[in-house]
């Protein structure tokens, strides 16, 4: 153990400056590289945004560097949690693999800058993984401290982003939340894209998670007030209609029913929350016709009612283009089974090295990138063969060692684990449903909120 104050408020400020950069882009400061004889000028002559943005994007690295300084002076990269050095070893992997990429299909889709950029998120992962090995040795920091900063982040995200979504939702949609336009004008914050419904529905289901634990070791004043706050989070899950984010909704609550020692009681708070939260996600969506009336007084509740008709409230999951088992797997995946079966093609071709960090972006998105006018473009969505894609068999492994190394914090759910447990309890919640998440999403291995939040939650469950 180390012992500096000054370590302490070092350590804060980093993990601040972590979850700041989130959304940033390397495009953000390495443009000023694209032309030599412009760097000062393209500093000089930035916008506010940009400045902000070029900042953002040179945080994580800033804080690798000082990090970095950090633990080699003290010495700390000995008796660490081994799922710390599993995730490090994961993310030094994809860093060769990356370099080795440079003569294999992703040559055909980048240049040097853009080659460097992809190690952008390889840097903020490790900046992330140093500060919890700093922190774990630091004998007066409480760790929980990243835990509520993680937290204080993800409200703000969820409130912000939320109140964005939900105007446009009343002044312009006719059809469902799920399918607002992804590139309208208000859908943009500092340059970047917003985050997408299913983001913040997993964002969602997190502090609901959270809030339901406190909520049963809270006064009853406070059980009040988190009582409607889980109203509005469990309302926007299922206004949202992420699947994910719904399903994860109904296994954590039968979590929850089976680690209560009072079922009768806790089923009874389960079963009128979900009423109630339906009734919220309906109200907030036939809400429109109040708001989209071009100013013009509606004549009648009547005639409310019969105009509400005319708006789309649940999400559309056709697709005209599919018939047969087509569609069905388009319907139950959302067209990852494609994206799947597109990527096990180019794995089978280079299965030891892969193609380095955030290659799927490109290889799996090939037809859409040749059209200047389609500027959407999907994931592998699946982090299991995301690291065969970008590390090959050696990061999978890894990865599967990681999860077979903390499975029991998962397993702690399901063997009655008590609500008085509260941070135990939250870790290992969150563990769990990233832990479903990584079978559609790419989720902790790339840098981002799952990223910061597992690593919060991992080490709620140590103890110290």
């Amino acid at each position: 153990m180390i012992i500096g104050k000054k370590l302490n408020y070092i350590l804060l400020i980093m993990f601040f400056g972590l979850w700041s950069s989130i959304g940033s882009d390397p495009n953000n400061f390495l443009f000023i590289f694209e032309n030599k004889n412009n760097i000062y000028f393209s500093i000089l002559n930035l916008d506010y945004i940009g400045a902000i943005n070029f900042c953002r994007a040179l945080l994580p690295i800033v804080i690798f560097i000082v990090s970095l300084g950090i633990i080699l002076k003290y010495n700390l990269f000995t008796k660490q949690k081994k799922f710390v050095y599993l995730l490090l070893i994961i993310q030094v992997v994809q860093i060769f693999t990356t370099y080795l990429s440079k003569n294999t299909l992703m040559l055909n889709y980048e240049d040097t800058i853009n080659h460097i950029g992809r190690y952008h998120w390889i840097i903020s992962a490790i900046s992330t993984i140093f500060i919890f090995m700093i922190a774990d040795k630091l004998r007066n920091f409480d760790i929980k401290l990243l835990f509520n900063i993680s937290v204080f982040f993800l409200v703000i995200i969820i409130f912000y982003f939320t109140s964005k979504i939900l105007i446009d939702f009343y002044l312009i949609a006719k059809n469902s939340i799920y399918h607002l336009d992804v590139f309208r004008e208000s859908a943009f914050f500092l340059d970047h894209q917003i985050p997408r419904i299913t983001g913040l529905s997993r964002s969602i289901l997190i502090i609901y998670i959270i809030l339901f634990i406190f909520n049963q070791n809270s006064r009853l004043f406070f059980k009040k007030i988190n009582f409607l706050i889980l109203l509005i989070l469990g309302g926007l899950i299922f206004l949202f209609q992420s699947k994910f984010a719904v399903i994860g909704y109904f296994i954590i609550n039968f979590i929850f029913f089976i680690n209560s020692k009072n079922k009768i009681k806790i089923l009874k708070l389960l079963f009128t929350l979900f009423l109630f939260q339906i009734l919220v996600a309906y109200s907030l969506s036939y809400s429109r016709i109040f708001f989209q009336n071009d100013g013009k007084k509606l004549a009648s509740t009547f005639q409310n009612l019969e105009k509400s008709s005319e708006l789309s409230h649940l999400r559309d999951i056709e697709d005209n283009s599919k018939e047969g088992i087509d569609l069905f797997k388009y319907k139950i995946s959302s067209g990852r089974f494609m994206l799947w079966s597109k990527s096990l093609k180019l794995i089978f071709e280079r299965p030891f090295l892969g193609y380095g960090s955030m290659s799927d972006r490109f290889l799996l998105n090939e037809e859409r990138l040749s059209k200047s006018n389609i500027q959407i473009v999907n994931p592998i969505s699946n982090a299991f063969l995301y690291a065969l894609f970008s590390g090959g068999f050696i990061t999978l492994f890894v990865f599967i060692y990681f999860w077979q190394n903390i499975r029991n914090k998962i397993f702690n759910l399901f063997l009655n684990i008590e609500f008085n447990q509260t941070y135990n309890f939250i870790g290992s919640s969150i563990i769990f449903i990233i832990g479903l998440r990584c079978f559609i999403e790419n989720s902790i291995m790339l840098f981002g909120i799952d990223y910061l939040l597992a690593l919060s939650a991992l080490y709620l469950t140590e103890k110290r």
